[in-house]
């Protein structure tokens, strides 16, 4: 859409400095080649944005017709004021995208405020202060989604699904369950000592819903994982574990993927189980 656009600006300017330029000056104050000259871009562009902005069926024509009307009256020589018009309509898609993808209500005294502050500074924000903002940005609007995403009823029904199924079978024998709220099984003892964070384990693995639909599987071959890098839930069982030992473990959505999930794969606040094998630690090379 902005490539469409821009084309049309580009055009409809290299008309008008056509028209401004024609023998007979007066055109650039009106007369019957500038009259036509606008009747003909008016109907153009009209048409053009007319094809654009129909893809949205919130947005009134006649609301349109009166913002470029209030742009086209505005002084052109206050190039200040334009510079705002234009951040200012960029700002308020900004803040369209962050309400539907995010859930963000953007406060505007607020952002407002802080706008003014850093507009008006005396110096310019550095480059590496600048990336650590948008990083703390990113780090919020992660946490927005997840807030998001918890209250999805699909995320509630999953917790609770992955709840009861893990209550279920502690309460089998031969089920242990940890402190964290880890639920495993042995079913092979292994020897030596045990992992930890520093190690590059060797693991096979195969990981399933609750439902016993497998969405992931090393094919019965070792693969290796660094303890530092895997969801806590994993980690913390491969640490308890020894070389050569399998398990079965159950492992509950908030110490695995949680709210955000990892999709396509896994839902938000999806329990996930797993048969796991530690073969080892990975040799150094």
């Amino acid at each position: 859409m902005k490539k469409i656009l821009s084309l049309i600006l580009v055009g409809a300017m290299g008309l008008c400095f056509v028209a401004c330029n024609e023998k007979g000056g007066s055109n650039a104050e009106g007369g019957p080649l500038a009259d036509s000259v606008s009747m003909n871009i008016g109907e153009l562009m009209g048409a053009n944005f007319k094809q654009q902005l129909a893809m949205d069926s919130t947005i009134k024509m006649e609301e349109v017709i009166k913002g470029v009307q209030a742009a086209l009256k505005a002084d052109t020589a206050n190039h200040g004021y334009m510079a705002g018009m234009q951040i200012g309509n960029q700002i308020m898609g900004m803040f369209q995208g962050l309400k539907q993808q995010y859930g963000v209500q953007i406060n505007e005294a607020k952002f407002m405020a802080e706008f003014k502050k850093a507009l008006m500074a005396d110096s310019a924000m550095s480059q590496e202060a600048m990336m650590q903002k948008n990083m703390a940005i990113e780090s919020l609007l992660k946490r927005a989604t997840a807030e998001a995403k918890e209250k999805d009823p699909k995320a509630i029904e999953n917790k609770k699904a992955g709840q009861a199924y893990a209550e279920k079978k502690a309460k089998e024998a031969g089920y242990q369950k940890t402190p964290s709220g880890l639920v495993y099984k042995v079913l092979n003892e292994g020897s030596g000592a045990n992992f930890t964070d520093k190690d590059v384990v060797m693991v096979k693995y195969t990981g399933k819903h609750i439902d016993g639909k497998e969405f992931d599987s090393s094919k019965d071959e070792a693969v290796p994982f660094q303890l530092n890098q895997v969801v806590p839930g994993f980690a913390e069982m491969i640490k308890l574990m020894k070389p050569g030992q399998k398990v079965e473990v159950i492992i509950p959505s908030d110490l695995a993927y949680g709210p955000e999930g990892r999709e396509p794969t896994i839902g938000s606040n999806e329990t996930l189980v797993f048969e796991m094998e530690t073969v080892g630690v990975q040799e150094k090379k």
